[in-house]
């Protein structure tokens, strides 16, 4: 079963996501693992739907006088089950270090929450091997049948080129990662300038991939799903 993650960012007005609610919970999707990132500010309305909602952020800590921020516990409470950390544009803007990064990526694994860490986001093969090694350095194995890897970089997000070589490439680079340092088969997933045109050669190099502005497009959605079923 492939996975479509549909990150929302900051997009839609509240009177467009509840229309796009309504439509996608008429979408097939019992044959993909499909998860909506929707505006942070929206995450309540899809409680109790069928659907299966991760946060684009959350604060390390727990319930407390910690204005502005959202915690796990809270996000358990809305029943979210997925968490997104390291995109490229968090990082861009300065709003996660990467020592933050790794503080929520030990706290969201080891509170059960199925987590997908982006990488890569400077397409620097160096730099992306250093980010492998920080990032799990003294992580418990235990933790990490809850993660999930996504290979974006920041110049192909929203872009119109996909390199399906350097797809291949990372992928192969992290599995062989994992299973070396942790003798794990983590899933891999890819994002950035994704699209109906070549979804399909993407599908063949990874599990699954991260849709972005296109994924606030019902009618793209729509299409998208329709390729991964056939």
């Amino acid at each position: 079963m492939k996975t479509l993650i549909l990150n929302h960012k900051s997009y839609m007005s509240y009177e467009e996501i509840t229309k796009y609610k309504d439509k996608l919970n008429k979408l097939p999707i019992s044959n993909i693992d499909l998860v909506l990132f929707p505006n942070i500010a929206y995450l309540s309305l899809f409680k109790n739907t069928k659907i299966k909602i991760g946060s684009q952020n959350f604060y390390s800590y727990n319930f407390g006088s910690y204005t502005g921020e959202i915690s796990l516990e809270t996000l358990k409470s809305l029943d979210i089950n997925h968490t997104l950390l390291g995109h490229p544009e968090r990082l861009t803007l300065k709003l996660d270090t990467y020592a933050q990064i790794k503080d929520k990526l030990f706290r969201s694994l080891n509170s059960g929450f199925k987590t997908i860490l982006c990488l890569g986001h400077d397409e620097n093969i160096k730099m992306l091997k250093k980010e492998l090694k920080f990032f799990f350095k003294g992580i418990e194995h235990s933790s990490l049948k809850n993660l999930i890897i996504a290979f974006e970089p920041s110049s192909k997000i929203e872009g119109d080129y996909v390199d399906l070589y350097e797809i291949e490439y990372i992928r192969n680079l992290v599995k062989s990662y994992m299973n070396k340092e942790f003798d794990l088969e983590v899933p891999f997933l890819y994002g950035g300038s994704v699209n109906k045109e070549n979804i399909d050669d993407i599908l063949k190099l990874t599990d699954g991939v991260i849709l972005g502005k296109t994924s606030t497009d019902i009618n793209i959605v729509k299409e998208i799903i329709s390729i991964i079923n056939k």
